[in-house]
């Protein structure tokens, strides 16, 4: 312990003292401050400081879905400043920015190219690029153009006690040897404080269209959906809601990308495979952002991922939590449940249903205070070594992700 204070080794227009915030209103311990560097240096070196003092290091994007901290002396790092694109080359449908440029940022430089990114994970328009990658959430649009992690062809990153490590490049065939870029891509800020990203992106297709099955109720369309996924053609998601925003009720909402003859051809093979007729919409942004977002502003958010053919069990187990919103990506089985208030001896009991399953619940927003200290399922052994080595590497001394709950 050398005894220095932060304001020792970083500008003081970088801390900011923490208030009532909207990112910190949950539960949990909250930070000594907030450090919003600029540049990869001086989160360098505020890594090398927490890591000689003690101090646990939260890394944040926007602060909306960090998970709470259950104690521990922390301060957060916000990436926010280190935003822009530093790179775009449309010709190679690659781009390279800061992770804290803003998604809608990095959208309105795409359009004019006709090129997009293909991912949709709920609220991706308010969402930052590092925020996005650390999460690793792809959305139900992975069926159709790959994972997230599939398409990040390089970072730069600082690892817990300080090193600036540059990973991968910008093509698509740039690693000999052992990959370390792919581990961070989903790493929650347990790895490294991922500064800036080098992004594969899309052309955008020439038909986007969505075919809806309505039903009466969602367990109706459970063996629809499934149908889905054993048909010749795929679509690129589909995607089961209890309600797409208007009313409506409960649908089945497929979506097709190609040529329009393609697109066409596709919709008839899905209609003969699953025995339904189809009602053909056009992916207007704000259908499509109902749909993608639904329920997400909820009290409580709860997501669950089984295997696909325990879905309709998982379902049924998640309706003793009385969702106000449902949204299902039926491809990847992943489910997100979204409620006004829930019972957490309820949530335990639902969470022991699905591990029976085969599958995993976690609460990311609404956990009651007194629930951080408890404990999820427990890891295998051969998940615990992993974690155990890739953190010896990456975050010899621990300052990374500190003392955090297992909602």
């Amino acid at each position: 312990m050398t005894g220095r204070s932060l304001s020792d080794v970083i500008s003081a227009d970088t801390i900011r003292e923490v208030g009532t915030d909207v990112e910190w209103a949950r539960p949990g311990a909250r930070p000594e401050t907030v450090i919003r560097p600029t540049s990869a240096a001086e989160v360098a070196a505020v890594l090398r400081w927490a890591d000689s003092e003690g101090v646990g290091v939260l890394p944040i994007g926007e602060g909306d879905r960090v998970a709470p901290v259950a104690s521990g002396r922390f301060v957060a790092l916000s990436t926010e400043r280190l935003s822009g694109i530093e790179i775009y080359e449309p010709a190679d449908l690659t781009f390279t920015a800061g992770a804290g440029t803003a998604i809608s940022t990095i959208v309105e430089a795409l359009s004019p190219h006709d090129q997009w990114m293909p991912f949709d994970p709920p609220d991706v328009s308010r969402r930052s690029l590092g925020g996005l990658v650390a999460l690793g959430e792809s959305g139900p649009l992975w069926a159709g153009y790959g994972a997230l992690r599939n398409h990040v062809l390089g970072m730069t990153i600082a690892t817990g006690d300080g090193r600036v490590l540059r990973l991968g490049g910008r093509v698509v065939k740039n690693v000999a040897g052992f990959d370390l870029l792919k581990p961070m891509v989903g790493s929650r800020g347990r790895l490294g404080v991922i500064m800036s990203v080098c992004l594969r992106v899309s052309p955008v297709p020439e038909v986007d269209r969505l075919f809806v099955v309505r039903g009466d109720a969602l367990p109706e369309l459970v063996p629809v959906a499934q149908r889905v996924g054993t048909a010749s053609v795929l679509p690129v998601s589909s995607v089961l809601v209890d309600d797409m925003g208007d009313g409506s009720g409960p649908a089945l909402v497929l979506r097709l990308h190609g040529a329009p003859p393609t697109v066409e051809s596709d919709r008839a093979v899905l209609e003969r495979h699953i025995d339904r007729e189809t009602e053909s919409m056009g992916a207007e942004p704000e259908l499509v952002r109902r749909i993608r977002d639904r329920g997400i502003d909820s009290a409580v958010w709860v997501e669950v991922t089984v295997l696909p053919t325990a879905l309709h069990d998982a379902l049924a187990s998640i309706g003793r939590l009385d969702p106000s919103a449902l949204v299902v990506d039926t491809l990847g089985a992943r489910i997100g449940a979204g409620m006004n208030a829930a019972d957490w001896s309820t949530l335990d009991d639902v969470r022991a249903s699905i591990e029976r399953l085969g599958g995993a619940l976690r609460v990311t927003r609404g956990a009651p205070e007194d629930s951080l200290s408890r404990r999820g399922s427990e890891s295998r052994p051969e998940e615990v070594d992993l974690t155990a080595g890739l953190g010896q590497v990456f975050d010899p001394g621990g300052v990374l992700w500190p003392a955090r709950g297992s909602g």
